[in-house]
């Protein structure tokens, strides 16, 4: 359902849910306060190619256009944040424990923080 802004008397239809907003905010905050944190360089958007079958989209489209744009990923206790477009792409992890962020090793992305 989407909320009615009142604009010099006449309403305008929002054109997101203030909720698809604050989920996507929290997400984005709940990656980045997690106890343990990985993130990676930029890097080809195609080094991405082999999480997509560990870890699950969560339905929300980016709150932020173009690059900047996030979207999140989820796994048993780990959240991931993907900026990407056609060439490039950065990764963010989170996670409440340092055992969950250990598999990523195996991908072999350039790591800027790596705290497993």
């Amino acid at each position: 359902m989407s909320t009615l802004i009142f604009d010099g008397g006449s309403q305008v239809l929002e054109a997101e849910p203030l909720s698809r907003f604050l989920l996507q905010f929290t997400l984005k905050q709940a990656s980045g306060i997690a106890p343990f944190n990985a993130w990676t360089y930029v890097m080809p958007t195609e080094r991405l190619e082999p999480l997509w079958s560990v870890l699950r989209p969560v339905p929300l489209s980016p709150y932020m256009p173009a690059y900047g744009g996030h979207l999140f990923y989820a796994a048993p206790g780990l959240l991931a944040s993907i900026s990407a477009d056609e060439n490039e792409a950065n990764a963010a992890f989170g996670a409440r424990h340092r055992e969950t962020l250990a598999p990523l090793k195996a991908y072999d992305f350039p790591w800027r923080r790596f705290d497993a």
